[in-house]
């Protein structure tokens, strides 16, 4: 969680970084973690997950993303949005397309494969 996205995270929500650090060894591919912060401005609460989709990055041309990776972690947040009802929405950047080398048309259709029970939204930043 040093660059990027994560990085932003993890600067915002600490809390999400320590739930990262806690993963031990299941911080692996496919992976997940996540951590309910209660927001300050809205009185809401958010979820904030981080999926282990791949282990480097570059800016090589080279693809460190792993689909099944990426199909393994929308799966599991499938599973949980389904199982506790509380993740109608999970936004995210084109994970995996950046820094990580991969075809967004083939993750883009992995997670809306693996959505049944809530709905990505993906964003660009500038």
């Amino acid at each position: 969680m040093n660059s990027g996205v994560a990085k932003a995270i993890r600067s915002k929500w600490p809390e999400a970084y320590e739930a990262y650090m806690k993963m031990g060894s299941e911080m692996k591919l496919g992976g997940l973690s996540w951590a309910t912060i209660a927001c300050q401005d809205t009185g809401l609460q958010k979820t904030i997950f981080n999926a282990i989709t791949q282990e480097f990055y570059g800016r090589d041309g080279k693809q460190y993303v792993s689909y099944e990776a990426v199909k393994d972690c929308m799966e599991r947040v499938n599973f949980l949005a389904a199982q506790h009802n509380f993740i109608p929405h999970v936004a995210m950047p084109k994970i995996g397309a950046g820094l990580g080398g991969g075809d967004w048309e083939i993750i883009a259709k992995i997670i809306e494969e693996a959505s049944a029970h809530f709905q990505p939204v993906v964003y660009e930043l500038p």
